[in-house]
């Protein structure tokens, strides 16, 4: 036994026994497991933490004993050694001596005297593999299984782990017909859901390509089985024969089953005419191994598979090609032909260098970047699929480990110097300059930054700007910031064109710059914006340098014609100056406005007044110089650097470089435009003398119509604010306080220069609910948009009004996306989340559940149960019986009743019943794999109910120290017992959870009508006219006001509506609002929908005047307030549409003016005769 060490209980070390005395009391393959388990931890030991969590497996286990335990394992050390490890738990676990002396020494582990703790699981009790399952049903091996399950991984969907229709064609690379394509994936979708789960790929596949040959064919028929029902009808079988173009003497297929061929009829005649399936079933090999990763069972099917492959798919139009240098082919097939195994795939003769390369300077973000070698024959390489290269790669693997794949396009013939279609056998190398990041020590911009090497990628010609710089954002994690492309003529020199046209390819910028073909090179400068200034560095080079930018857009055919047209000038943005240059381009299209400043006269006017608001004079004699040098359109793009200056010298609010707000900024030039103008006329031209208002006048004030009184105000703002900014952006407003008890009412009219409508920020949010029945029917989800502050009470309520049930017989329950449900109140021992908690306290993301409740029942007598799955680790299982495993839980949760007589049987009787939908209860005598005694329902319950905690990971009975995840109840007639604050979890035996239990069919969800609606309501787009109604709601006042005709204080509402509209009326759509309850700023993304032309806003005007208006600009907002760009839209001169993108100008069509992130809107007035 070797010696004991007994010390005192504060280094908490008790009896032990050498680590060469522990191997005598375990077998080599425990020791093996051990020691394989501790290797994994890196520094060679396992500290505190480790312990608890690999050796205790996580368990509740009160931090004291946690402590003592290892204080034991680590002999009082703060690390716990390999010897420690192993003879502390072989002394505990399997030496009666050591499990004695340690309870006397610490009683508080005194329940270990009678089981003591396991040492570790034996591999034939460990949980068996869904592998193992799937080959102990199916014709395949372990081994297959899990190389198909790594496939499967590449080519399904991620996000649900299936095979969709679109991922199906994926994978088959566009090699066989779209008919066959399609009628196979409904072969392989057994459960017809549109999707394919990876049970039913393994299913079918070994259907099909494994076993004996008349059961592979006889598979075939359900290519023609529409109706799924294994048996072909005569119509389904007129089609087969049409199909395969059998003759009228050989459609001979036996009839058994009641006038219908079964599979097995379809395989008998097959065998006899094997000659029209051939085609059929050399296809389903192809797709089978190839395509789904199934791995050929011999050399010689292997080569019969890829031959007949690459017969048939040479001549098919694909887009996409791998090459393969012939030698490697050749030398391939011989090896198969002598059934000698092939060697790993070697590209070597057809391999380029890396001379000159840039991917030696900076990392390559293509997902290739070798190169072939120059001047390549036919006769050196070939062609093949893309799919058939991958497999290659799986069963073979390849001789370089380095730029080894050579996949290339087939484009058309633009593409090329013969104008002929071929195979772009040497892409475009791409190499991407980015801005030296250093700055100054004061952190100031004050030279242009110098262009260093960042990245490369090797693309094809035909790819556009948008995609290459869709793969810069994604490659170099850029995220949603902003960054452009600039095509480099010269490094660090003037010169480079801003690639603006994401249509444009790289085949047109390569031909433009005049290079051979043969040079195959091209550099392009990726250009990020800086977040905390807002500063596009390209635009800041050319703001120091006075060098005007150069757009693609503007060289192209279709925009040369911009060159010289007034007003069709780009605006630099050397600082965080978007918003001045979207509002600054949209104002220049008020014709008027700006004809007035193109005058001399009128600027000599303002230079002569004596006026003291100099502040307003000289913004706007910048601002009339900017218009003269956009309107002389001598330059493509120009830096209003005056201009900009001036506003930083007289306005405190846009002094700094940070993103401000476009509304905000063209409500503060217009006022300066507005003093300026106000002031020299006022200077120049002075008013006559003011003529004192008569008496009586105001003596029948009181008695004014509205129509009058709207005169009188207006007639008296123009008298104080006579300019052309009045007269032309200027509008009035009839604000009416309405008494709510006799519907009296006052009117003030006040005048208003840009129409501010909400879009608006609705106090709701939008809640689905999934309706679950006791019944086992389809769970129903319904949609609710709830104010932000309701609670569960509230939610149950519309829940049961919707889904018919009583309120008093639903329970909200809410999980998470891990699967784990929203603990509730601690103090509160119901499973019901609490009718005042409010739903804004659910995490994001979760889903809602509103169970129904077995009938007759109180708060206490039902439990929540989950279905839980025990996953087997293959580490050593340390303490406890059930230590090591991995808790998942997954599916639907269920409603299990308690009444006072329940027993075990009816408890599990009850699950079953409502688990029936999705649950396979018979064998299907066709189906495509052996079946399990576990899949008859005769063999019993496919899993057991266990009580656990709140978290369904341990049991919520035994005492942490016992390591029980559960205990379980038991199926029989005796009365059960199932404590306030326990759940049920429903842990599946393997074989029957993976055979039996369909979990596409668990999770179907019929759609109430309701969630379209809501969702329409609360995503669809908005539009003008909804947003003119909604300005004009009327707004309950929270004090009372005094009313003259009901002669006491009385509540009024307030209602705000349009009395007249202005020439230009400048519309300001309210994106952004205060969020109290998050306490900050909220942008409303929601489109709204407005007219181009003939806007008729007579429906919303008091004193409509029968004109039209059209929009003639609008600027427009994307990301964020703080971070985000205006851009901005505007008619030219010659009524054409322009995307002014700061320096950039672009010509494009009025479908093509993107609403969506409307902001601003500039319509001007149309006169109808």
């Amino acid at each position: 036994m070797g010696n004991t060490i007994l010390t005192g209980r504060s280094n908490a070390i008790a009896p032990i026994i050498s680590a060469e005395d522990a191997r005598t009391h375990i077998s080599e393959e425990e020791y093996r497991r051990i020691r394989q388990a501790f290797q994994r931890f890196k520094n060679g030991c396992i500290n505190y933490d480790e312990f608890c969590y690999h050796v205790l497996g996580g368990a509740q286990i009160p931090e004291d004993k946690r402590r003592l335990l290892f204080s034991f394992f680590s002999h009082g050390a703060e690390t716990i050694s390999f010897d420690n490890l192993l003879s502390s738990l072989v002394g505990l676990c399997r030496v009666e001596e050591v499990q004695s002396r340690f309870i006397e020494e610490y009683h508080e582990f005194a329940s270990w005297g009678l089981s003591p703790p396991k040492l570790t699981i034996p591999l034939n009790d460990s949980y068996i593999s869904f592998y193992e399952v799937m080959s102990y049903v199916t014709h395949l091996s372990v081994k297959e299984v899990i190389e198909l399950e790594k496939v499967f991984a590449t080519i399904s969907d991620r996000a649900v782990c299936k095979l969709n229709v679109e991922k199906w064609k994926q994978a088959l690379g566009g090699c066989f017909p779209d008919t066959y394509a399609e009628r196979l994936f409904a072969v392989f979708d057994e459960n017809r859901d549109c999707q394919i789960d990876f049970r039913e790929l393994v299913c079918t596949l070994s259907a099909l390509c494994r076993g004996p040959h008349p059961g592979r064919i006889s598979q075939l028929a359900r290519i023609w089985d529409v109706d799924c029902d294994k048996l072909l009808s005569d119509e389904e079988l007129s089609n087969m024969y049409a199909d395969l173009g059998v003759p009228m003497e050989h459609q001979t297929v036996t009839k058994s089953a009641n006038g219908k061929a079964a599979l097995v009829d379809f395989g008998i005649w097959a065998q006899e005419n094997e000659k029209y399936i051939a085609k059929n079933y050399s296809m389903a090999l192809q797709i089978g191994h190839i395509c789904l990763g199934l791995r050929p069972e011999s050399k010689k099917m292997e080569l019969q598979i890829v031959n007949e492959f690459e017969s048939r798919a040479s001549e098919l139009p694909l887009s996409e090609w791998n090459i393969v240098a012939s030698g490697w082919h050749s030398e391939y097939r011989t090896l198969l032909e002598a059934e000698k195994t092939p060697n790993p795939i070697d590209n070597t003769g057809i391999k380029g260098t890396r001379e000159d390369s840039w991917t030696s300077r900076v990392a390559c973000i293509s997902a290739e970047s070798a190169r072939l070698k120059p001047d390549l024959l036919p006769a050196d390489y070939i062609r093949v699929p893309v799919p058939l290269w991958r497999a290659w790669l799986r069963w073979h693997g390849c001789a370089l480990t380095v730029d080894s794949q050579f996949t290339r396009k087939y484009l058309d013939g633009e593409f090329f110097e013969d104008n002929k279609p071929s195979l772009e056998l040497y892409p475009l190398e791409i190499l991407f300059l980015g801005h030296d990041r250093k700055k100054s020590h004061d952190g100031t911009e004050t030279t242009p930054r110098s262009l260093t090497p960042w990245a490369c990628a090797q693309v094809s010609r035909s790819m556009t700007v948008d995609e290459l710089l869709a793969l810069c954002k994604t490659e170099l994690r850029l995220g949603d910031g902003d960054a452009r492309l600039w095509q480099v003529v010269k490094e660090n020199e003037e010169g480079n064109v801003l690639l603006d046209d994401g249509n444009q390819n790289l085949h047109q910028l390569y031909t433009a710059l005049g290079k051979t073909k043969k040079v195959n090179k091209m550099k392009l400068l990726l250009e990020v914006r800086e977040r905390g200034t807002g500063v596009w560095p390209e635009e800041l080079r050319a703001s120091l340098s006075g060098k005007q930018i150069t757009a693609a857009s503007t060289l192209s055919s279709s925009n040369a014609q911009l060159s010289g047209r007034p007003g069709a000038v780009g605006l630099v943005n050397y600082g965080n100056f978007c918003y001045r240059n979207a509002g600054i381009q949209c104002l220049a299209r008020v014709s008027p406005l700006t004809q007035y400043l193109l005058e001399d006269e009128h600027l000599d006017e303002l230079k002569k007044a004596n006026t003291k608001r100099r502040d307003a004079v000289e913004t706007t004699i910048e601002y009339a110089k900017l218009l003269r040098e956009m309107w002389a359109a001598k330059k493509k793009n120009i830096a209003p650097n005056d201009f900009n200056d001036a506003i930083r010298m007289n306005s405190d609010m846009f002094e700094c470089s940070e993103q401000h707000d476009c509304q905000e900024f063209v409500a503060f030039l217009l006022d300066q435009l507005h003093t300026s103008m106000y002031e020299a006329n006022k200077t120049l031209h002075p008013p006559p003398p003011a003529i004192e208002p008569k008496k009586e006048a105001e003596k029948h004030e009181k008695e004014e119509t509205d129509e009058e009184k709207a005169e009188r105000s207006w007639t008296e703002y123009e008298k104080q604010n006579e300019s052309l900014v009045t007269q032309l952006f200027t509008g009035q407003l009839r604000s009416r306080l309405v008494c709510r008890t006799c519907q009296s009412s006052s009117s003030v009219f006040e005048p208003f220069t840009s129409l501010s409508l909400p879009i608006g920020f609705e106090d709701v949010d939008l809640y689905q609910v999934i309706v679950v029945h006791r019944d086992g029917r389809i769970p129903r989800r319904y949609g609710f948009r709830l104010s932000r502050d309701s609670k569960i009470g509230h939610l149950r309520e519309v829940v049961a009004a919707s889904s018919g049930i009583s309120m008093s017989h639903i329970t909200i329950q809410c999980m998470s996306s891990k699967g784990t449900l929203m603990s509730r109140s601690p103090n509160h021992r119901s499973s019901n989340l609490r009718d005042e908690l409010p739903l804004s306290s659910f995490p994001s993301g979760a889903r809602l559940y509103a169970l129904e409740l077995p009938e007759s029942t109180g708060e206490d007598e039902w439990r929540v149960a989950m279905h839980r799955k025990l996953q087997y680790n293959h580490e050593p299982h340390i303490l406890g019986s059930t230590a090591g495993f991995i808790v998942s839980r997954f599916g639907l949760p269920l409603i299990v009743g308690l009444d006072e007589h329940v027993t075990g049987k009816k408890l599990y009787e009850d699950v079953m019943y409502q688990m029936h939908r999705f649950m396979e209860h018979s064998v299907n005598s066709f189906s495509s794999r052996a079946h399990d005694p576990c899949e008859d329902d005769a063999s019993g319950f496919p899993f057991t109910l266990c009580l656990v905690d709140q978290n369904y990971e341990w049991c919520g009975q035994c005492p942490a120290l016992r390591f029980c995840r559960g205990c379980p109840i038991r199926p029989d007639d005796n009365k059960v017992f199932i404590p306030a604050n326990s759940p049920i979890a429903v842990d599946w035996f393997p074989i029957a959870l993976y055979l039996r239990y369909n979990h596409s069919e668990e999770q179907a969800c019929e759609d109430d009508p309701s969630v379209a609606e809501t969702w329409s309501r609360h995503f669809a787009p908005s539009s003008l006219e909804h947003c003119i109604e909604k300005f004009s709601c009327p707004e309950t006042l929270d004090a009372a006001i005094q009313c003259d005709r009901c002669e006491k204080k009385t509540t009024r509402d307030k209602v705000m509506t349009i009395w007249k509209l202005p020439k230009y009326l400048i519309i300001h759509l309210k994106r952004f609002e205060f969020l109290r309850e998050q306490g900050r700023m909220g942008k409303c993304k929601r489109t709204v929908n407005f007219p181009l032309k003939h806007f008729d806003p007579a429906p919303f005007v008091d004193k409509p005047d029968g004109n039209t208006y059209e929009c003639i600009a609008l600027a427009n907002h994307y990301g964020q307030l703080s971070c985000g760009h205006f851009i901005a839209y505007a008619k030219s001169n010659e009524d054409k549409w322009l995307l002014l993108n700061d320096c950039s100008v672009r010509e494009v069509s009025e479908e093509e003016v993107d609403k969506q992130g409307a902001y601003l809107l500039f319509y001007e007035r149309k006169y109808v005769k």
